[in-house]
């Protein structure tokens, strides 16, 4: 059962092994790239993936097999509008971020650029690393662990044939694209095994997050890096100061705009985790 749901942690000791028979400055850049994915994906995907086991276990137990496929489609849903945004900021503020969380002392440009190249190839797959949990979950709470575990111990060996493959000629970045590639094999393999155990699956609200989602995510990616770029070119990223508005003005303004275009479709899923959000906030100040 511990390898279904920790397929990316696994996948990412296994490529620190290739890599450091290479070059262990590779598994230094790459590390520090997976940290920062470890971020969002911990934040709402684990934990949306845990949320989610509760609720499809009690389903499962009283066989209500329709509202178990609507929950996890629901789930998903909530997963692509949340992560999506996620996967595209951390694809075009790579360098920024990096620069601000760990350029110091021996940690200098180069390493910056090294780091966040690698990010720039697993932020892509940050939606499928995510899927992975939830969709594991759910053959758990069918009762089903064997069926994760056989897909992720094929995909483990994908992962590292394709590391083998990429990282002499693309480094760290390769040992990123691999991982991205394998886990949106993951999620095909696990979507198709879980269709077949349930006959079907309830993914229309996934399906039509899709579209509105896409066209976001292109607002995001057109103006996140021109953004970060006048930021730069005016204010440089010589001082701590700089460096916050390098990350934040970009990412803040394009946040906004990405869920000004879900909320000007009406997406349903937008509109539910803006009210989950805004609920979560008022029981804090509480």
């Amino acid at each position: 059962a511990t390898i279904g749901v920790a397929a990316f942690q696994i996948n990412v000791v296994l490529t620190d092994c290739v890599a450091f028979l290479v070059d262990p400055q590779i598994v230094a850049s790459f590390d520090y790239a997976v940290r920062l994915m470890e971020l969002p994906q911990g934040v709402f995907g684990i934990s949306l993936a845990t949320y989610l086991l509760t609720s499809l276990s009690g389903l499962a137990a009283e066989k209500k097999f329709p509202e178990f496929r609507a929950t996890l489609g629901q789930g998903l849903s909530y997963l692509v509008v949340i992560n999506s945004l996620a996967a595209v900021l951390l694809l075009f503020l790579a360098e920024p971020i990096v620069r601000l969380l760990f350029e110091r002392g021996a940690f200098g440009p180069e390493s910056t650029e090294r780091a966040a190249m690698a990010l720039q190839c697993l932020a892509p797959g940050l939606l499928a690393f995510s899927m992975v949990n939830i969709l594991a979950r759910a053959f758990y709470a069918l009762g089903d662990t064997q069926t994760p575990m056989r897909v992720s111990v094929f995909c483990l060996g994908v992962n590292l044939l394709l590391s083998v493959l990429f990282i002499n000629d693309l480094r760290q970045a390769g040992l990123g694209l691999a991982n991205t590639l394998t886990s949106g094999l993951n999620v095909w393999l696990l979507l198709r095994a879980l269709r077949k155990k349930l006959g079907t699956l309830e993914l229309a609200e996934v399906k039509r997050s899709l579209k509105p989602v896409l066209a976001a995510a292109i607002v995001v990616s057109i103006l996140a890096w021109p953004g970060y770029q006048a930021w730069d070119t005016q204010f440089g990223h010589a001082t701590v100061l700089a460096k916050l508005g390098a990350v934040f003005v970009p990412a803040v303004i394009t946040s906004l705009l990405y869920w000004a275009v879900l909320w000007a479709d009406k997406l349903p899923a937008a509109v539910e985790v803006t009210a989950l959000i805004q609920k979560r906030l008022r029981r804090t100040r509480e």
